[in-house]
């Protein structure tokens, strides 16, 4: 009797209640590893877009920058106008018009495809044939001579979903800027910031005033389909021509 008594006074837990705390604590887990899965795919997802917002960024800055400055030439000056652009001012009116084209849109791929164009060395005309030196004066007078070629050309490849610089001469093949190019267009602007109705070919390029550019892309690793959906960054500017004013 002591014995059994001495048994029935011990405390456990039976096989139901062990299931039961079992269930329960699976219940949990369930809960902490949908949340962690959950937090790291938006960690994933925001690494992956802030990757293509910086690559987008940088292509985007580096074709404003040259987009912005071309028709560049250092001895170029005030001449009357020439020809009759949509909304310039009228033939014997003085406006900086030089003899040839800041940005040169392709004839087949416009939306694309564009040259940009800057006459380094003040000749007067475009050299597609090889280098020309550039020489700036700093302000210690000490002056600084680059090689430069006098024509950039940015093509857009949606087989490849690229977007490569070539600059003529310099490089001898078109060099990358980014990947992951989902679309990219170009649109031209007269004076007036209206579009173009002739700014997609060469022959009317010299009314070309501004630049629009519209690019969309995506991340190297897009991963597996989730709830926040594809990874698309989409960016654009307007780049107004310094050296074409009117």
């Amino acid at each position: 009797m002591k014995a059994r008594a001495r048994v029935r006074s011990q405390h456990g837990f039976t096989l139901a209640e062990l299931l039961v705390a079992c269930a329960v604590i699976a219940f949990v887990m369930a809960g902490l590893l949908t949340m962690l899965q959950s937090g790291q795919q938006s960690y994933l997802v925001g690494s992956r877009q802030i990757e293509a917002q910086q690559n987008l960024r940088v292509a985007i800055d580096r074709m404003v920058d040259e987009i912005r400055n071309a028709g560049f030439c250092p001895t170029c000056e005030t001449l009357p106008v020439t020809a009759n652009c949509p909304n310039t001012p009228t033939v014997g009116n003085t406006t900086p018009v030089r003899g040839f084209a800041a940005i040169l849109p392709d004839n087949t791929n416009p939306a694309t495809k564009v040259t940009i164009q800057n006459d380094w060395d003040g000749s007067g005309a475009i050299n597609t044939v090889s280098t020309v030196n550039y020489t700036v004066v700093g302000a210690d007078g000490t002056p600084t001579t680059t090689q430069r070629g006098e024509q950039i050309t940015y093509t857009y490849n949606a087989g490849t979903g690229t977007l490569t610089r070539q600059e003529v001469i310099i490089d001898a093949t078109p060099v990358t800027l980014v990947t992951g190019i989902t679309s990219l267009s170009f649109t031209y602007f007269d004076v007036g910031n209206p579009v173009n109705p002739n700014g997609n070919t060469t022959a009317t390029s010299q009314c070309i005033r501004s630049v629009g550019i519209s690019m969309t892309t995506q991340p190297s690793v897009q991963g597996q389909a989730t709830m926040q959906g594809k990874i698309l960054v989409t960016m654009g500017d307007t780049v107004r021509l310094r050296n074409r004013s009117n």
